[in-house]
């Protein structure tokens, strides 16, 4: 059975910001990343601070500094965002050998058969968030069946850390919101206008009239979580791995032969 861990880091431009130039800023003292949209300076992202105080992406940055006078502020950088989780994900490799960043803020990690190694699921994702934690992220994380389920659970469900046991993403898939799904804006507006909060309304919902009205993607992404569509991994590879390719006419499978090529 596949085991997916879903690893979510919901302020990663901040958290990243926090233990590189701003160290020595206050945890009590807002944090948060701004860039233009053409017309005004906007809030990109935003520390646990920030949010205490009310402020989320997507305000003007003149209406949070209305509401945090002393707010600090630093330009985004998607690009070093984007950067930096990519070299996370590759940290995460001592814990499985196959390693995904998912941007913007998170990272995949294919724990199938190494769960052992850690003392079993719950140990292995414990073990993780705390090393993570210790470094000054703030994590949430999830294992299961299907990478979409993990990614639902992890920011969508109840714990900081939470293993759904095999077999059961749908049980746990149930009760979360629709934008659980990874759906755009518009599908969610679209399905909480039908009357279709969770999960379960939308498993159980007839599948023609849901497609031609918010189109494949939607049934598409339902799929994945459930399982019922492979949704595939890309691993990250470190960049001081070595690599040696060999192509042959045809294809090898015994295990003299493989051993004769290593």
């Amino acid at each position: 059975m596949r085991r997916i861990i879903s690893l979510w880091f919901p302020h990663w431009p901040t958290d990243r910001l926090r233990r590189h130039g701003f160290h020595d800023l206050p945890a009590s003292r807002p944090l948060v990343t701004r860039s233009h949209d053409g017309r005004r300076d906007m809030i990109s992202a935003v520390d646990q601070a920030a949010v205490t105080a009310g402020i989320s992406p997507g305000l003007p940055l003149a209406q949070a500094q209305a509401l945090v006078p002393d707010l600090s502020v630093a330009p985004a950088d998607p690009e070093g965002d984007a950067s930096a989780l990519s070299r996370l994900a590759e940290w995460c490799l001592w814990c499985a050998p196959l390693t995904s960043a998912a941007d913007p803020d998170g990272i995949w990690i294919d724990a199938t058969g190494c769960a052992h190694l850690h003392g079993g699921e719950t140990s292995m994702l414990t073990a993780l968030l705390a090393r993570l934690s210790a470094t000054g992220l703030t994590v949430r994380g999830a294992m299961a069946d299907t990478p979409g389920c993990a990614w639902a659970v992890a920011r969508f469900g109840t714990d900081m850390a939470t293993v759904v046991p095999e077999q059961q993403h749908k049980t746990a898939l149930d009760p979360l919101p629709v934008a659980a799904l990874r759906l755009d804006a518009a599908t969610r507006r679209g399905l909480l206008q039908l009357g279709l909060e969770q999960v379960r309304q939308l498993r159980e919902a007839p599948r023609a009239p849901l497609a031609r009205r918010f189109g494949k993607n939607l049934i598409h992404r339902l799929d994945q979580a459930l399982g019922l569509m492979p949704e595939p991994i890309r691993p990250v590879l470190p960049r001081d791995m070595i690599q040696d390719r060999r192509s042959f006419v045809e294809p090898i499978s015994t295990a003299e032969a493989i051993a004769t090529v290593i």
